[in-house]
């Protein structure tokens, strides 16, 4: 005969926040790609309806059920588990983490990793301030997928997804996705930046 284990409700809630993380990733995966329900569930194996449990945050897949997900989206396993980022994400100039340099007097500032494997644009940026009559900074959507990176050299950048938009300083750095309407708007005169574009 053995105890029945106390009831351990931080395992509920860890539970709770993975099969949230799980339901929001996987949908936004999905979506992002432009496949359906049937299409993604048919290629995984698994039955429409648990993949719309999945992906409303009403079931627990096991390690089998996740692997096919991830087989069928084209995504690493662990790529289901991680939390979801925000949309816009801003790295301020004094928060870069700084690596010194051991053999000479070279100090880094780390401001972006990448585990894409994407074809890569990187411009220099020169902005003015719109005046009366200019056309506006709003930028199409490019193709799916595709990921901007953009950190200001000099002057006040507003920029992002035009429903999301951040204001940055020298030194910022911004990531957000360029493959939804996004703008660049100016501050100050003299503006400039690197762009880098990441496109799957």
């Amino acid at each position: 005969m053995h105890e029945d284990r106390p009831h351990d409700p931080d395992a509920d809630h860890g539970a709770e926040q993975l099969r949230a993380r799980v339901a929001a990733t996987v949908r936004e995966l999905r979506t992002r790609s432009g496949r359906s329900l049937a299409d993604v569930s048919g290629a995984a194996g698994i039955g429409k309806s648990t993949l719309h449990a999945i992906e409303a945050g009403d079931a627990n897949p096991g390690i089998e059920t996740l692997w096919a997900l991830a087989r069928a989206l084209g995504v690493p396993f662990g790529a289901l588990l991680e939390p979801q980022l925000p949309a816009v994400r801003v790295l301020r100039a004094a928060d870069a983490p700084r690596l010194r340099s051991e053999r000479s007097n070279l100090e880094a500032r780390v401001l972006l990793s990448t585990s894409q494997l994407a074809r890569v644009e990187l411009s220099v940026l020169e902005l003015d301030p719109a005046g009366p009559g200019d056309p506006d900074g709003n930028a199409d959507p490019h193709t799916a997928g595709t990921v901007e990176h953009v950190l200001v050299t000099s002057g006040r950048l507003r920029v992002g997804p035009v429903d999301a938009l951040v204001d940055l300083e020298v030194g910022d750095l911004a990531t957000f996705p360029g493959d939804v309407a996004h703008r660049y708007e100016a501050r100050s005169a003299g503006t400039r930046a690197v762009l880098l574009v990441e496109y799957t």
